[in-house]
C-alpha cells in the first residue's frame, strides 16, 4: 500500500513539474519572441527552432512522467479514496433546500439571470457584439483558413 501511495504521489509531483515546465517554456518562448517582434514586426514568435530549443528541457520531464503512469496503470495502481462517478441520481444527496432554505434558490437563480441578460443587452447597445462578430470572422478567416 505504502508503495502505491508513493507511486501516486510521484506521479501527481511528475505531472504538475511537467505543466509548469510547459508553462514555462511557452512563456519564454513568447517573452523572446515579444522582444523580437519589438525589432521586426514580422518576425515569427513561435518559430520550429525556438520550440526545438525548449523542448530539450521539457522533454526528458515529460517523457519520464509518462513511464511512471504507464506503469501505474499497468500495476493497477489507483486511489482508492477518490470519488467514485455518479452512477444515478440521488435525491437525498442533491437536495437544494439543505443548503439554502425555502423559495431563496430561486431568488438567487432569478437574480443571476436577470444580470446575465442586463449585461447581454449593454452590450448589443455599446456595440460589442459587432466587435465579437469582426473577431470571430477574422479567425476562422485567417487562422483556420475557412472562406
Amino acid at each position: 500500500m505504502r508503495g502505491n501511495k508513493a507511486l501516486l504521489v510521484t506521479q501527481s509531483i511528475l505531472c504538475i513539474l511537467t505543466g509548469a515546465a510547459l508553462i514555462a517554456a511557452d512563456l519564454s518562448i513568447y517573452l523572446e519572441g515579444s522582444a523580437l517582434k519589438a525589432t521586426d514586426p514580422m518576425a515569427d514568435i513561435y518559430s520550429a527552432e525556438a520550440v526545438a530549443e525548449r523542448a530539450v528541457f521539457v522533454l526528458p520531464l515529460f517523457i519520464i512522467t509518462v513511464i511512471v503512469t504507464i506503469v501505474c496503470a499497468v500495476l493497477g495502481v489507483r486511489d482508492k479514496k477518490a470519488d467514485k462517478p455518479a452512477t444515478g441520481i440521488d435525491i437525498k444527496k442533491n437536495n437544494p433546500e439543505d443548503s439554502i432554505q425555502g423559495g431563496a434558490l430561486n431568488v438567487i437563480r432569478g437574480v443571476i439571470v436577470a444580470a446575465a441578460l442586463l449585461f447581454i443587452i449593454a452590450g448589443i447597445l455599446n456595440g460589442s457584439m459587432h466587435d465579437v462578430l469582426i473577431k470571430a470572422t477574422k479567425i476562422c478567416t485567417e487562422c483556420i483558413g475557412l472562406g
